[in-house]
């Protein structure tokens, strides 16, 4: 008690939640994830109520979403005043999560010694993370194992576990970390030692190992035209654009390139309605015998996607997708609208997204005579459930389309970026991003960014990728190491509730001896 008086959990708490978000910054800070949560156990460790547990957790919670998150202020030019209520909401609900871990890092601690405690701390942290990834309102940006994105030989049990197994080794390390210091024993350290050894042992032979068998080589061109947001989305730019575009297009050198890549939304239209401004991209497909994939919003039947089309060599539309997973309280759609608006948000409301967006019917491929390529727009390449599902429906190849202007220079580009490294690993395919501002690039199946742009820059880059077939073990299961985690959960909490029901038990008769 007398320590949460001075105040040092509370500052352990935001220290570590600070260090653990300065890990995302790339080589170098990234290696303070093996250690930023120690502060944090050793905040719990010293709580001696749940809601002094519940404290620390938000606590450091609010500090690394805070921080990790400042770049969601860039927003405020868009969505004005707006950004003052939902950035501390965002924060507050993400910190939640947190907070949740507190409380359950001090009902296990009540009852596990060390080395149960040690496998509990990740396997529970893992869950979270997983909890917090999780359906229309999920967020992934945060878990801990993204920090790791340019460490290639650390990564690669990412196509076993997914990211998620990442998280859980971090954490598990940290935690050995912590048991080691507190208790000034070896034992634990070692034990660190040894996984992180192991970790970079399987991934140091599977980093040298191409995908088992080759596929077909596919040449191909990304297009990043740097257009600043406020030009982008101003339909009295139309005409300028859609010349930028061209201009852009005429520049590619044809013997480099089978397929094209724009950006998400090119241009401030419904693109596949409007036949006069469509025509000049079909020709120029047609003109130059490429595939041309591109981003547009489009209007069917009432209602408005946002949309990846492909045009063939022949000029023609071959396929499109729509995206299934919208950003929330965003352009694309308002979480209870209806509710919001009878609060007195109306206008509020209609300034962020005029109307929702439809979302798409499910994660399915464009097809190609030369294979499938899978397209998460923007968002959707930060799920890791996503472009598995697109693999397990066919995909040979991922390429995500995105706008990421509306965040300037900000460290949401590389954030962004790094989930592509992820997306490649855990399906063994290729990962191709063609952003508007920047990062555009193409990562090989085992996490290494071949070719980068920079940001806010005009450029059009060239690569070779593979459409390569086998699933991963990843993609044969998913995520299931939270789940076996779950199971170790709640066969603890079981055993936990039938040794006090025992208790009480054998308290019965010798109350009844004393009455």
């Amino acid at each position: 008690m007398r320590l949460f008086r001075k105040g040092w959990p509370a500052a352990l708490s935001l220290f570590a939640g600070v260090t653990a978000a300065l890990s995302f910054l790339g080589s170098g800070p990234d290696l303070l994830v093996w250690f930023a949560l120690i502060p944090l156990f050793f905040a719990l460790d010293g709580s001696r109520t749940f809601g002094q547990a519940l404290s620390c957790g938000l606590l450091g919670g609010l500090a690394f979403f805070g921080t990790l998150l400042h770049w969601l202020w860039t927003l405020e030019e868009w969505i004005g005043p707006a950004i003052f209520f939902l950035y501390p909401l965002l924060i507050l609900y993400l910190s939640l999560y947190w907070g949740v871990f507190g409380l359950y890092y001090r009902f296990f601690k009540r009852r596990l010694g060390p080395l149960g405690l040690s496998f509990v701390i990740p396997a529970l942290w893992t869950l979270l993370e997983l909890a917090r990834a999780s359906g229309k309102m999920g967020f992934t940006w945060g878990g801990l194992g993204y920090a790791l994105y340019r460490r290639t030989e650390l990564i690669q049990l990412a196509a076993i576990t997914g990211v998620l197994g990442l998280s859980f080794v971090i954490v598990w390390i940290n935690s050995l970390l912590y048991l080691a210091f507190k208790g000034r024993d070896w034992r634990p350290l070692a034990g660190a030692i040894a996984v992180f050894l192991l970790l970079f042992s399987y991934g140091s032979v599977a980093a040298t190992e191409g995908p088992e068998g080759r596929g077909r080589a596919l040449k191909l061109a990304i297009v990043q035209p740097n257009i600043p947001q406020s030009v982008k989305s101003d339909p009295a730019e139309l005409e300028g654009l859609a010349r930028k575009y061209l201009d852009l297009l005429a520049q590619i050198d044809r013997t480099r390139a089978e397929l094209v890549v724009l950006p998400e939304s090119i241009l401030p239209i419904y693109l596949l309605q409007q036949s006069e401004w469509l025509e000049p991209f079909s020709g120029f497909a047609e003109e130059n015998g490429v595939y041309l994939l591109f981003g547009t919003l489009d209007h069917r039947r009432e209602r408005f996607y946002n949309t990846a089309a492909l045009l063939s060599p022949q000029g023609e539309l071959l396929a499109t997708y729509d995206k299934v997973q919208l950003v929330p309280f965003s352009p694309e759609y308002i979480p209870l609208r209806a509710q919001w608006e009878w609060l007195g948000f109306a206008r509020l409301i209609r300034e962020i997204a005029p109307a929702d967006l439809t979302p798409g019917k499910g994660f399915f491929p464009l097809e190609a005579p030369w294979g499938r390529i899978a397209t998460p727009i923007c968002f959707e390449s930060t799920f890791a459930p996503i472009s598995r599902s697109f693999v397990r429906k066919g995909a040979d190849l991922l390429v995500t389309i995105t706008n990421d202007a509306w965040f300037k220079q900000s460290l949401a580009l590389p954030q962004h970026f790094s989930f592509g490294v992820f997306r490649a690993v855990e399906t063994g395919r290729w990962f191709v991003q063609a952003a508007n501002t920047g990062i555009s690039g193409i990562i090989s199946p085992r996490g290494r960014i071949v070719v980068r742009s920079g940001i806010e820059e005009e450029e059009i880059l060239y690569g070779e990728v593979e459409l390569l077939e086998g699933w991963t073990f990843y993609t044969r299961f998913g995520d299931w190491l939270p789940y076996l985690g779950l199971v170790y959960l709640v066969a603890i909490l079981i055993s936990s509730l039938r040794r006090v029901e025992s208790h009480r038990q054998s308290q019965k008769p010798l109350k009844a001896g004393l009455e």
